[in-house]
């Protein structure tokens, strides 16, 4: 029987590919599948309905224009609402991610309620090093505009979200493309969300499609923290006085 509670949301863009070997194990594992369909081709998107049409629990969502992860992730979010459930893992479609830590995941979301829980990846040889060093810079903004390390990796796309607690921060973000992993952990972490980093493994697949475009991405991502440096700058005050309370 597939949980009630919890369910995935997979968004899907020139993944069609990858993607069912991955809903299938969710789906082996008791979990309900949305698969979003972010603007695909019609060639992509055919094969995307043959997915949800021969493995039952998989819901399909699509429309017609790349809205980029952050709206397909909302997308999801919106419509596992909607089903019910209350929880909800973001996991990537190219299947990087080691699907046998699922359970962990679920577990620590049951041990850890109305927490965020995260990735924290754990790379092979095969990750490429401009990925490296691009975590790396943006970990070290992420601690600047929380004032903290609660945060050691804000790029993993392996998570389990609370969702009543995170749509009403989701639907107000302004980087729904690759700075959404990012700008929703800082977000959630201004409003006070405890969150729970563990362990994932993590592969780069030969010849993988990446959806990350060099130069616009890059600078998005750079406008990206300058808002948010200056968006921790007005909640300092806040801010402070959380880290003052919790070193107590």
């Amino acid at each position: 029987m597939l949980d009630s509670t919890y369910c995935a949301v997979i968004p899907v863009y020139r993944h069609e590919h990858t993607v069912e070997a991955v809903a299938r194990e969710i789906i082996r594992k008791g979990f309900p599948v949305f698969l979003v369909d972010d603007g695909n081709t019609p060639d992509a998107k055919k094969i995307l309905e043959d997915i949800a049409q021969k493995i039952p629990g998989i819901t399909l969502i699509s429309y017609a224009q790349n809205g980029g992860k952050g709206y397909a992730v909302t997308q999801g979010l919106e419509a596992a609402h909607k089903a019910g459930f209350e929880y909800a893992l973001q996991i990537d479609a190219d299947g990087q991610h080691d699907l046998g830590g699922v359970e962990f995941f679920v577990k620590a979301s049951k041990k850890h309620p109305g927490n965020l829980i995260s990735g924290f990846p754990q790379y092979d040889a095969s990750v490429p090093k401009s990925r490296e060093n691009g975590r790396k810079i943006t970990n070290f903004w992420t601690f600047i505009e929380t004032l903290s390390f609660d945060i050691p990796d804000a790029m993993c796309g392996f998570r389990v979200y609370p969702i009543k607690q995170t749509l009403p921060v989701i639907r107000k973000l302004s980087n729904l493309r690759m700075g959404f992993d990012i700008e929703i952990l800082v977000k959630l972490k201004w409003k006070g969300m405890e969150m729970n980093f563990y362990p994932i493994q993590v592969t780069y697949p030969k010849n993988g499609i990446s959806n990350f475009r060099m130069v616009e991405d890059n600078i998005s991502i750079s406008w990206m923290h300058t808002k948010l440096f200056f968006g921790m700058l007005l909640r300092l005050p806040v801010l402070l006085a959380r880290k003052h309370r919790k070193n107590g």
